[in-house]
């Protein structure tokens, strides 16, 4: 086996697959809901009265002085999810999703900065007018060449995969 000279595997860095993104989004959450949700699960469910409708549940908060309560709950729970993300990407470029996925993230300037990192995880952040970009966000991945979400074009940064030819 010696002698054979075979040539080098060539491969290219190109747009990731919207599949992959998607499988590795999900992936990503089911972490998010272990290791962030699940401990402040006990402290919501105590709070939300059960079996209520959206308007029943709005009016018990907005008459109860639970409001700032679950305000407070939503901020702590941002800067988790979006600390989450950034520590990884940036010591990484990859976070667990990311790596199962063979997927990394790249900047179109030379190092990625934090706040391109930030900018990226907007959509995590669960208080208006963030929450409408859980729905805007992912649908520029549709209609663009290189299938890059509304936030990855303000931070200029792509979810991109390595192809072996």
């Amino acid at each position: 086996m010696k002698g054979l000279n075979l040539p080098k595997e060539r491969t290219f860095i190109g747009p990731a697959l919207v599949w992959k993104r998607i499988a590795a989004f999900v992936i990503d959450l089911a972490i998010i809901n272990f290791v962030v949700l699940i401990p402040f699960k006990g402290l919501l469910s105590n709070l939300i009265p059960e079996n209520q409708s959206f308007s029943e549940t709005y009016r018990f908060f907005s008459s109860s002085g639970y409001s700032g309560l679950i305000t407070s709950i939503s901020v702590v729970l941002s800067i988790l999810l979006i600390l989450y993300f950034l520590l990884l990407e940036r010591k990484y470029s990859q976070t667990i999703r990311k790596k199962l996925m063979k997927l990394f993230v790249v900047s179109d300037t030379k190092d990625m900065k934090i706040w391109q990192m930030i900018v990226r995880n907007l959509v995590l952040i669960p208080i208006f007018p963030f929450v409408l970009l859980i729905i805007l966000d992912p649908l520029f991945m549709f209609f663009t060449k290189t299938n890059q979400r509304l936030s990855e074009i303000l931070s200029k940064t792509r979810v991109v995969e390595q192809y072996n030819l």
